[in-house]
């Protein structure tokens, strides 16, 4: 006899879960790889293309009004906030799988609330708390930043389970009154698997004390203030330093033009790349630097390069998800910083995937739905 069909979830996530996109995409990628892994499939909410923009205004206005400036985290206007409850009403009437909302793109109170009207139960996934983490949050003195975190509380607790990326969101949504639990990011199988084959390619570089001799490699998506804040800074600081130019290789997204200032001081500036091309620098380099400044985001790069084998430098904002972890070098200034860059590091131990947390998330799927009396 054939097992069952696997029942669909609905999903709502801006990503694309792709392996090998950024780190919004991985998350939604191991997001999907652990619902299959529990025996269900997912339904991809998509955008429409015909919603009228006089009836869009028209509810977006009165939703508006009903629920105020903090309904959506970037305060959206009458004309996008009717074109999203279009949007969300379309998606939640179409899906004839299992009544579960997995709501990855937490920016708006209006999804969950036509969901519980819907008939939905609600597993929120906020890639970060949106309300920390917008440009306005820390680039807008005059931005309400607490707000539109207790509107963002309030709309998180529409769910009936909420699983954070880092364990200082849960510790934030629990001391307002909620009870999340912690999934951290783990590469999904796919890129797992890459990853693995750099740390191969990296052992067989490796010298006798375990580092692989390499250039620093700078990863990041330049269009995220926090990351590019934390890009020019390190950048600057190996610039200062008078570190030679082909020891530093810098790779991501608006990279190229956001931080063509620094790369005109002879820094290797390649942008966004293809995976394979990012695997070849990981293979080589001597470390990752990350850091970050302001913002709350959960860094999906750490776990990504520990799994790779590569040592992480870090400031301890990007790191503190990972403090302990063998492998994650912490610095607090700008000393502990060049003493790192300056030594040679061992290859860390691969990092564990996350059993434990895993299952709880596999185990609240199937309670959600039933599953687990079918």
């Amino acid at each position: 006899m054939s097992p069952p069909a696997p029942r669909a979830l609905l999903r709502w996530t801006r990503f694309t879960g792709s392996p090998f996109g950024t780190g919004g995409d991985k998350r939604s990628a191991q997001v999907r790889a652990l619902c299959v892994a529990a025996g269900f499939s997912v339904e991809e909410m998509r955008p429409p293309s015909n919603v009228p923009r006089w009836r869009a205004r028209l509810v977006g206005g009165w939703l508006r009004w009903r629920l105020g400036r903090h309904a959506s985290v970037d305060e959206a206007g009458p004309g996008l906030l009717g074109y999203r409850a279009f949007f969300y009403r379309d998606g939640l009437s179409r899906h004839r799988g299992a009544r579960l909302l997995l709501w990855e793109t937490t920016y708006d109170s209006v999804l969950p609330a036509l969901a519980r009207r819907a008939g939905y139960r609600i597993v929120a996934l906020p890639h970060n708390l949106e309300s920390l983490v917008s440009e306005a949050a820390f680039g807008d003195p005059r931005h309400d930043v607490l707000a539109g975190l207790t509107a963002e509380v309030k709309r998180l607790g529409l769910a009936e389970a909420i699983f954070t990326i880092s364990k200082e969101e849960r510790w934030l949504l629990e001391a307002r009154g909620l009870s999340p639990q912690y999934l951290p990011f783990f590469p999904d199988p796919v890129l797992a698997a890459a990853c693995r084959r750099i740390r191969s390619d990296r052992q067989a570089r490796a010298r006798a004390d375990g580092s692989v001799a390499g250039p620093l490699l700078l990863i990041g998506s330049a269009f995220n203030p926090a990351t590019e804040r934390g890009m020019r800074w390190q950048l600057s600081q190996l610039r200062d330093s008078g570190r030679p130019a082909s020891a530093t290789v810098v790779v991501g997204p608006q990279t190229e033009t956001r931080l063509a200032d620094l790369a005109a001081a002879g820094v290797n500036v390649l942008g966004r790349v293809a995976w394979e091309n990012l695997a070849q620098q990981l293979a080589a380099c001597s470390a990752v630097l990350i850091h970050t400044v302001g913002g709350a985001g959960a860094v999906t790069r750490i776990p990504e390069a520990l799994v790779a084998g590569v040592p992480v430098i870090a400031n301890d904002n990007a790191a503190r998800d990972q403090y302990g972890t063998p492998g994650v070098h912490v610095y607090d200034d700008a000393a502990d910083f060049h003493a790192f860059v300056r030594a040679a590091l061992p290859m860390p131990p691969s990092l564990p995937p996350p059993a434990a947390a895993e299952a709880r998330f596999q185990s609240a799927l199937r309670r959600l739905t039933g599953a687990d009396h079918a």
